[in-house]
């Protein structure tokens, strides 16, 4: 729980600072301030590092696992198809499949072109006979992209495998890519601050502090009572990234690089029990995020 800290004013027991960094020290990479154009390539190319780094990873604990006996989860996603009987022209969805993407918060239930989506990425997987990625096993699709190019990457050029493998990758890009700027086509207009961090602070302000008229997140903004409603004054602008649900329409927010970059993160690929609640309620609201 965040220490409050009086500040000196007549009044200081309505008014307390808080440090966000307190409960969350594992990043201390400084926020950049934010920019009249924000340089969302920027993001993106960092966004592919990462994707780099962490589909090694992936591959790294898919050899682990076809190791052990018995084979570990993740032995399935070197191998061939997984979708059994189901084809491209099958009119409805695996009931597994359906559940494993709700679970996670996606509106597969109710949006037919992020169902679509999902059912993209089946026949893709068919067709190249590569194992398809469930949600919410640890690993984004981002991250089983870049570990099929690992995975190809030894096999002879032009070879039979390594092309199925090649066009898995390159065609699950592009649906990712035609998925996001289309969720992000929806985004409102940008506001002030991170939609997560004052969500964040409201909370902290109606659980932790309920006598405080304000509450100073960090040095970055002021939250402030105002009757049944707050006021967010920003103090340190810093940049804000459109945020989404792979393979869906869903606009989660508009975010700041450490919520988009970590907290987000986590909620996408992480298989705990806690984050498949969380992304069960994501699609309500994105303030449903804490």
């Amino acid at each position: 729980m965040p220490r409050p800290a009086k500040r000196g004013r007549a009044d200081a027991d309505k008014e307390f600072r808080v440090d966000p960094t307190e409960e969350d020290e594992e990043d201390d990479e400084e926020e950049p301030v934010a920019d009249d154009d924000d340089d969302e390539e920027a993001l993106r190319e960092k966004q592919r590092e990462v994707d780099a780094k962490n589909g090694l990873d992936l591959w790294g604990d898919v050899q682990r696992d076809k190791t052990k006996s018995p084979k570990g989860p993740l032995a399935f996603l070197q191998g061939n198809n997984t979708l059994g009987d189901w084809t491209p022209e099958s009119r409805s969805l695996p009931k597994e499949i359906v559940n494993a993407y709700h679970e996670i918060g996606h509106p597969i239930k109710r949006c037919t072109t992020s169902r679509g989506y999902v059912r993209a990425l089946m026949k893709i997987c068919v067709e190249c006979n590569v194992p398809f990625p469930k949600p919410g096993k640890g690993y984004t699709t981002r991250t089983w992209i870049a570990m099929l190019l690992i995975w190809c990457a030894p096999m002879r050029k032009g070879g039979r495998r390594r092309l199925q493998l090649e066009r898995a990758a390159f065609f699950s890009y592009q649906l990712l890519k035609v998925s996001e700027k289309a969720a992000l086509a929806l985004a409102p207009p940008k506001p002030g601050a991170c939609e997560l961090c004052s969500t964040t602070a409201i909370k902290q302000l109606f659980k932790h502090f309920p006598g405080a008229d304000e509450i100073i997140w960090g040095d970055y903004f002021k939250v402030t009572r105002v009757g049944d409603t707050f006021h967010i004054t920003v103090l340190k602008k810093k940049t804000l990234h459109r945020d989404h649900l792979e393979l869906s329409l869903l606009f989660r927010g508009w975010l700041c690089v450490h919520c988009n970059r970590y907290t987000l993160h986590k909620l996408d690929s992480l298989s705990s029990d806690d984050y498949k609640v969380f992304g069960r309620r994501v699609y309500v609201n994105c303030t449903t995020f804490i």
